[in-house]
């Protein structure tokens, strides 16, 4: 018996060893799992946009220089065109202001949005695939075609313009812009003359009219912008089959989808009362051709 109770003595002892060895081996690993998944003092911790826009009376915007959409004085830094002034409009209608804080480029948007700079991409974006794995689009402000322009005395890709697909060929792009997506999905076997992602996308033009590059991709708006002031050099070779239609948005962080929607009611209104039109119409003299205006979604009652 006194062996027995001895070994039920030593058994009971080894049980409770094994559950204290078990609870200090999860407090351990819930310790480390912590310490892995807790940001670093260096890193910014997004709170909810919505709750931090409405508490702040402000939308901090992020943009992009990009004629006619969104366009900065140079002498006053003022920022004007159809997406800053839609912008500006629909903060108004909410009782909320703009702050245009800062300017980004092409590659960084996501970001900037991403690491807090700002809460909205205030400047155009084309809904791309790519970019909508990592940001939200707002409502479609407007479309827009993206052409192809070559020489003005460049007759290869007339008739065809899929030939540019072809090593023998250089196409023009800017690094992060949209230039580069449409270069690589849909002439991959080209080369490219990448230019870094601060660069003016007519820059792109001038690449091509210098020779350096055969093609540029680029929307009616900018080319016939410089078109307009360089009479003779460029010239569109898909006006009947653009290469590619895009969505004009604006982007939020992934996943604030309070504040998307926010936004996307209220240029719906800006849209469905007018004044979307109206600033179109105002900016359409000066850039002419690139404009795709949203279909309304409802059918007028017959008489």
């Amino acid at each position: 018996m006194g062996v027995l109770k001895i070994k039920c003595e030593i058994g009971m002892k080894n049980n409770w060893l094994k559950i204290l060895g078990v609870v200090v081996l999860t407090i351990v690993v819930s310790l480390i799992t912590v310490k892995l998944v807790s940001p670093s003092e260096n890193t910014i911790v997004s709170s909810n946009i919505y709750d931090s826009v409405l508490k702040s009376g402000v939308i901090r915007a992020c943009y992009v220089v990009y004629p006619p959409a969104s366009i900065k004085d140079p002498n006053t830094g003022k920022m004007s065109g159809v997406f800053v002034e839609t912008l500006n409009k629909a903060a108004e209608n909410m009782g909320l202001k703009v702050e245009w804080n800062a300017e980004v480029g092409w590659g960084d948007m996501i970001e900037a949005l991403n690491s807090n700079r700002c809460d909205i991409i205030g400047s155009p974006a084309w809904t791309n695939s790519t970019r909508g794995r990592s940001a939200e689009f707002t409502q479609n402000v407007y479309y827009s075609a993206i052409n192809a322009y070559v020489r003005a005395d460049d007759n290869r890709f007339d008739n065809d313009l899929k030939i540019a697909n072809d090593k023998n060929y250089k196409l023009a792009t800017i690094d992060g812009e949209t230039s580069q997506l449409i270069a690589s999905r849909q002439f991959p076997k080209a080369q490219t003359l990448q230019l870094p992602q601060a660069t003016d996308v007519s820059q792109m033009l001038l690449n091509v009219v210098d020779n350096k590059a055969d093609m540029a991709f680029l929307e009616p708006t900018v080319a016939n912008e410089y078109i307009k002031n360089n009479p003779g050099k460029i010239k569109n070779v898909s006006i009947e089959n653009p290469v590619v239609v895009y969505g004009n948005t604006m982007m939020v962080k992934k996943g604030e989808f309070a504040f998307k929607t926010m936004i996307d009611n209220a240029i719906n209104e800006l849209l469905t009362n007018g004044y979307i039109t109206g600033l179109i119409d105002q900016y359409e003299e000066n850039y002419p051709g690139g404009f795709y205006r949203v279909a309304v979604p409802y059918v007028t009652p017959q008489e």
